[in-house]
Order: structure tokens, then sequence, then C-alpha cells
């Protein structure tokens, strides 16, 4: 079975938000249909998000999604609402070497966001071997 590593990859810190994080780069692409389009950027690394978001923005290039199932979040707002997830394939890609893949499909699906970050969520953390963050060196380690 193909192991993902992610190894020595430093903290960033991203236009429009307050500090650095870790991030990998991602792809996306959809289930079905005759759209073969693949989008790649990064997103997030959120031990706090239950569920994996995907800014709508980069999630609409891929043209009509299949619908997933209405679930209830909770927003940072405090605010309680039900929302529609969206079935798509989300491939982490290793570093150094990009070219290392694994994917997901997310059993519930992803959210989409009005937000230009993408989350990686629990749902696909919780898959992974071994997540290690290193606050001293600001670099993080995957195994999955």
């Amino acid at each position: 079975m193909f192991e993902l590593h992610i190894n020595h990859k430093p903290y960033e810190k991203k236009a429009g938000v307050a500090c650095f994080a870790p991030y990998v780069s991602i792809l996306i692409s959809p289930l079905s249909g005759h759209n073969k389009e693949e989008i790649i950027f990064d997103a997030r690394i959120d031990t706090g998000a239950d569920i994996t978001c995907i800014p709508r923005s980069f999630a609409s290039k891929l043209g009509p999604l299949i619908l997933g199932n209405p679930i209830t979040v909770r927003g940072h707002d405090g605010n309680v609402h039900k929302v529609w997830t969206y079935r798509i394939a989300v491939t982490l890609l290793g570093y150094p070497d990009n070219q290392k893949l694994k994917s997901y499909r997310p059993e519930r699906g992803v959210l989409l966001t009005d937000s230009n970050i993408g989350l990686i969520g629990m749902d696909i953390i919780s898959h992974c071997k071994r997540i290690i963050f290193d606050s001293t060196l600001k670099e993080f380690f995957i195994e999955c």
C-alpha cells in the first residue's frame, strides 16, 4: 500500500491570515461527469475542523457537483445552520516530492465555503498514521 509523506514542510503565512500555519497542497476533482478538471491549491491542516472545507470559488470550476447530505454545522460565529455537503475527490500532495499522492473521498462529502482558504478537517486527518507539529522549528510531518 502506498504511503504519503510530508517531511520538514515549513509553516506558511498566507495573505489575509494572522499567523503561520501548516498548509498542504491539494488537488480536487469531480467524482463523475465529463468534466475531468482538476484544481490544485493550498489548504490548512485544521484539527479543529470536523469536515474538510473547500472554497466555493475553486469547487465551482469543477462544474456541477454531486450533492451529498445535509449536515448541521456550528460556524465560528456560534450560529448553527443546516448546510449541504458535496461529493468530490480530495488528493493530498506529498512534500518535498509532490508527485506522491494520497486520495480521499470523504464519506460525508465536503463543505463549500466563501473563504479563500481550504481546510483539511478530521474527516481526512483521522486517516493519517502520524502527524507531528514542531512549533520550535515551525515545520510539520505527516504520514498517511
